[in-house]
């Protein structure tokens, strides 16, 4: 078991994540930003393939904006674990998490050979 973060690290922690969640949120409200004029609506039809970059460049980035929301929700599950006291643990098999993981990766909740597993 890895020895519990000092009062001084966890709020070390607490802040790095705060800002990484805040980073994430703006990168997400720029790529979900309606990108055309207000009641412009992409057509179909005959001439849908003029729309066609349009269309895609929205997918890519609402693909993009959910995987930082994935992320933003990891560094908020790692704060719940900084509060909780489980920071640092493996939450599958309970064991330390290498600090150069934790260094990496402050939202990791698995320690490396758990996380090959999933």
């Amino acid at each position: 078991m890895t020895p519990s973060p000092s009062e001084f690290e966890r709020e070390q922690l607490r802040q790095l994540l705060e800002g990484r969640i805040q980073l994430l949120e703006g990168e997400i409200d720029g790529l979900t930003k309606r990108r055309s004029e207000p009641g412009s609506q992409i057509q179909y039809g005959k001439r849908a393939g003029d729309h066609i970059a349009e269309v895609t460049d929205n997918l890519s980035r609402a693909r993009a904006a959910e995987q930082l929301s994935k992320l933003a929700e990891q560094a908020r599950v790692a704060l719940d674990r900084i509060e909780a006291g489980r920071y640092g643990s493996c939450e599958a098999c309970g064991s330390a998490i290498a600090k150069e993981r934790l260094e990496a990766l402050p939202w990791a909740v698995r320690c490396v050979a758990c996380a090959g597993k999933r």
